[in-house]
């Protein structure tokens, strides 16, 4: 009976965010979330270009799929779908009885699309590493609390290592749930222990960039969880439904306990509120979360689980209520998304990233096969020229950017390269000078200047 629940659960989750992602779920994307498209299919390295926090895990399983729009929806299936997937593995590892996850899953996948706004879903299901290293860790704790011996332990042991790969933060997440559990607690602590010395091993010494791990002094914990709370704010795009919603799950509680042969669910509850409010004050002491603004990302998994927290309640109540229930929570789930996302439309797809192309044509034709410029434009455009440049058998087209470090060595190598940079921008020139690249101006076309670039100080070649 479990394994056909899970079949179904994964189907659904698979073919939801099919839907999602040949539909308009892919109208968001920036220089950040078009990346791991380039990695996947220009040079992939072991964490995110310039960083030692984002494993690409997502990058790696895509890299067969050279397209540049096949890659991007291949990734973005496999993030959406682990994203849908990751509420209902903390709702079993949580509930831990019968069916009552499945409803689990669905409540909080339901809450959490009513009530965030576009943008902020598509961080969530795509951008971001948070749900993809949830739904692995959840899982690998799943398949630690089986019975099976070396083999399950193993299975979990790696299950866990690619969550903790994928985001190394996640051992809070799910230290704190594993901590409060009884169930199988040693084996669990001890696979997660070896799990995050071996993610902390990978992210020291894999990439070549490394970021602080340091906290902030205790005198400032107070302002960061404070700032924390008010810039996750946004998250939340119609609070009166939020407001609903725990009202509802209020007096679910209620009537549960009123009802004599309600088993409360208050302890998977607590727990999933626990943890919220637990990587909320870890995250609030963290010195490499303050120097990024205490930006609203950060607290995504606080709130999955405060919708999980919220989804426990209503499932319990729906138990008792209505036992196939969760149907109609999955109803309204293919509802919203239909009504959210509109019909899927593959041929509608490629021009989603038109916004993107203001210089592609003048780049195509001049020949240039570097971009140069802003972070925030180059990437977009790189990932568009190669797009219009796609299965015509021409060399691909390179960033020469903030996190250009992993492709420099493809094309800077003393011949001569045909670099375009947006007019004006004068961080052309200096993002030149920062890479060792030499620029001469060529010509000034209508929406790109072309200049001649090679490894300063090496002799022409051609």
């Amino acid at each position: 009976m479990a394994e056909r629940g899970w079949l179904t659960v994964i189907a659904v989750a698979g073919a939801t965010a099919a839907w999602m992602n040949l539909a308009t779920l892919h109208s968001f994307h920036h220089a950040d979330s078009l990346i791991p498209v380039l990695v996947s299919t220009q040079q992939w390295t072991p964490f995110f270009w310039g960083q030692d926090r984002f494993g690409m895990l997502v990058p790696l399983l895509a890299s067969p799929i050279r397209h540049p729009l096949a890659n991007l929806v291949t990734q973005g299936w496999m993030m959406t779908t682990a994203a849908l997937l990751a509420p209902f593995l903390v709702g079993r590892f949580l509930t831990d009885r019968g069916q009552e996850w499945i409803a689990v899953g669905a409540f909080a996948n339901l809450l959490l699309l009513v009530v965030t706004p576009p943008v902020v879903r598509f961080d969530w299901l795509v951008t971001q590493p948070y749900a993809l290293s949830i739904a692995l860790g959840f899982l690998g704790l799943l398949v630690a609390g089986r019975s099976g011996g070396w083999r399950s332990s193993s299975a979990a042991l790696l299950l866990i290592v690619l969550a903790l790969w994928v985001n190394l933060s996640a051992a809070v997440l799910l230290l704190m749930p594993v901590a409060l559990t009884p169930r199988e607690r040693r084996r669990r602590l001890f696979l997660l222990a070896i799990a995050a010395a071996a993610g902390a091993a990978a992210g020291a010494y894999l990439p070549p960039v490394h970021t602080t791990t340091a906290i902030t002094p205790a005198s400032g914990w107070m302002s960061g969880w404070t700032q924390l709370l008010q810039n996750a704010a946004p998250i939340i795009d119609h609070p009166m439904r939020l407001m609903a919603a725990l009202a509802a799950a209020a007096a679910g509680m209620a009537w549960l306990a009123a009802a004599s042969r309600a088993r409360l669910p208050i302890a998977a509850a607590a727990i999933a509120l626990a943890v919220a409010a637990g990587n909320w004050l870890v995250l609030g002491t963290s010195l490499w979360v303050g120097m990024n603004h205490y930006a609203a990302r950060y607290m995504f998994p606080s709130v999955m689980m405060t919708g999980v927290a919220v989804a426990i309640i209503g499932a319990a109540a729906m138990r008792h209520r209505w036992p196939h229930g969760s149907i109609v929570v999955w109803l309204a789930v293919a509802a919203a998304i239909a009504a959210m996302y509109g019909p899927p439309s593959i041929r509608e797809l490629p021009r989603r990233f038109d916004v993107f192309g203001r210089e592609t044509d003048e780049v195509v034709r001049s020949g240039a096969t570097v971009i140069a410029g802003d972070y925030w434009t180059v990437w977009p455009a790189v990932f568009h020229a190669n797009l219009a440049r796609a299965g015509q058998g021409n060399p691909p087209v390179y960033g020469l950017t903030y996190r250009s470090e992993a492709t420099d060595p493809l094309w800077i190598d003393g011949r001569r390269v045909l670099v375009a940079g947006t007019p004006g921008d004068v961080s052309v020139s200096a993002t030149a000078d920062q890479h060792g690249v030499s620029l001469s101006p060529l010509a000034h076309l209508p929406s790109i200047d072309l200049f001649e670039g090679r490894a300063a100080g090496t002799p022409k070649r051609y």
